[in-house]
């Protein structure tokens, strides 16, 4: 059966959206009329995408200039899906969109050295705190800790946006590197060897959440897996966007360290 009429199969059967313009590209994958029409129809997904991570960067990052980068990564979904695998197009190419917006973010560096560096500090702090104290310092207690006033550390948290994500986080799982979102919504394992790892994985990230503030907890729980945005997660508390950003922060570098003493452990 040639491929194009096996996909179109798939697709019918996955409930695929843009049927008839998936069978056109993948009749002629070469067509650029084919590919344009298909990148068309999903820009709103791009745009959706953008503003989710547009969502936790500093003011300066003008969000229009990612979409460039957004495109490129839908593009790279377009070409790459495969509709046997049954994922919807929708699950497959959110996290490529975001990882080339991502990439371009890295690349401009908009996190300077010296924010990298204090980031670097606040998270070796953090451990340091918590491995005397048995828990995690508050706001107040790391700016003191690391002499500078809260609202200090509240801008280099802010300027480190782009690094402050669940997605950022990786954890070793099934012998690689994995971002700890995926070791969190991967259900599926190939053999029992992996399943342990992958619950060990789980395992210290709740043994870290459960270490987080109860308002810290439910930021993260809201933004991750409610998927509210930030404004509304602010609407709930009747706070400030800019004080959930904080808290979303302050509550992501908390694992990052905590996860990283973890690993640190013999």
């Amino acid at each position: 059966m040639p491929t194009a009429q096996r996909h179109a199969i798939d697709a019918t059967i996955a409930g695929l959206d843009h049927c008839d313009l998936w069978y056109d590209f993948w009749q002629n994958p070469e067509s650029g009329s084919a590919l344009t029409k298909l990148v068309e129809a999903f820009i709103p997904l791009a745009h959706r995408v953008m503003e989710r991570v547009a969502i936790r960067l500093p003011a300066h990052v003008a969000v229009e200039d990612l979409f460039q980068s957004a495109l490129v990564g839908l593009y790279h979904a377009i070409s790459r899906f495969d509709p046997a695998q049954g994922v919807r197009f929708e699950t497959f190419a959110a996290p490529r969109i975001k990882g080339a917006i991502l990439d371009e973010l890295r690349s401009a560096d908009h996190a300077s050295r010296s924010t990298r560096s204090l980031i670097r500090r606040i998270e070796t702090t953090i451990r340091e705190w918590t491995a005397i104290h048995k828990t995690p310092p508050n706001e107040e207690d790391l700016a003191h800790e690391m002499d500078l006033s809260p609202s200090q550390l509240a801008s280099v948290l802010l300027q480190g946006q782009p690094l402050m994500s669940l997605d950022e986080i990786m954890m070793e799982c099934d012998g690689h590197s994995m971002p700890l979102k995926d070791i969190l919504a991967d259900e599926r394992s190939p053999n029992p060897r992996d399943l342990t790892e992958r619950e060990e994985s789980r395992a210290s990230l709740r043994h870290a959440f459960l270490k987080l503030s109860p308002r810290e907890q439910k930021v993260l729980y809201f933004y991750y897996f409610e998927e509210l945005r930030l404004s509304e997660i602010a609407e709930l508390y009747g706070v400030t966007d800019a004080r959930v950003c904080q808290i979303h922060s302050m509550a992501v570098t908390k694992l990052r360290a905590l996860l990283g003493a973890d690993s640190q452990e013999p």
